[in-house]
């Protein structure tokens, strides 16, 4: 049987595959740099968005959860700030432990942040986007030491965390602001060694709703009605 850690492996690479197959050509026809700037004297578009990455903590798969707000530049870029955190806490008992009153000790680490990003929509033909979105931010990461049979906390530790996240994104769109999103990425996790522990490769995959254009159409079928 597949470990967990061996199928997210197959997960990553089979999603890279599928962006590099677009992104050096989604690149090769603009210029970067005159395209953000043209984007940027467009009329910017007030839009609400979440994040669903699948990544790892020490080897264990997690989830990490963002919720997103900021401006849509015609469709071509996007500048926000976010706040993140990990779905669940990565929780195991410790084979050793520095803690010499204590057997059976547990550590769990947990991580939140908030960051700001840009989206850039490198490619659009039909009903395909591909983009590349950058972020950065600042949080903590926490430490913590406890004894499973009462909870009761031995020791907690809280580290500055700077995560920095660049990746690719490939959207299918098939109906009106509803498609299917595929994306990968790598999360770096700057810091105390503690907190570099957690750089890591993430992923996304599945059905996505681009909020900002379902706002807008729907605003658009009601004064169609009304008309």
């Amino acid at each position: 049987m597949l470990s967990a850690h061996f199928k997210f492996q197959i997960k990553i690479w089979l999603i890279l595959i599928t962006n590099i197959a677009f992104v050096p050509k989604a690149l090769a026809q603009y210029n970067l740099l005159d395209s953000i700037q043209l984007s940027l004297k467009e009329k910017p578009q007030f839009y609400i968005g979440f994040h669903n990455r699948n990544t790892l903590i020490n080897v264990q798969k997690t989830k990490l959860y963002g919720i997103i707000a900021g401006f849509d530049f015609d469709n071509k870029l996007k500048l926000y700030g976010g706040i993140y955190g990990f779905g669940r806490e990565e929780k195991r008992l410790l084979s050793q432990n520095n803690f010499p009153n204590h057997d059976s000790v547990y550590r769990s680490i947990t991580s939140e942040n908030v960051s700001i990003g840009i989206d850039y929509t490198c490619y659009h033909k039909d009903n395909i986007y591909i983009s590349i979105p950058f972020q950065i931010g600042i949080g903590k990461t926490t430490y913590k030491f406890f004894e499973n049979n009462t909870k009761n906390t031995i020791q907690k530790n809280n580290y500055t965390t700077f995560p920095l996240e660049l990746g690719s994104n490939v959207f299918w769109e098939f109906l009106p602001f509803i498609g299917i999103k595929a994306g990968i990425g790598y999360r770096f996790s700057i810091g105390k060694k503690e907190v570099t522990r957690l750089t890591s490769p993430y992923y996304n995959i599945g059905v996505a709703i681009r909020l900002g254009e379902g706002y807008r159409f729907i605003k658009a079928m009601g004064k169609t009605t009304a008309i």
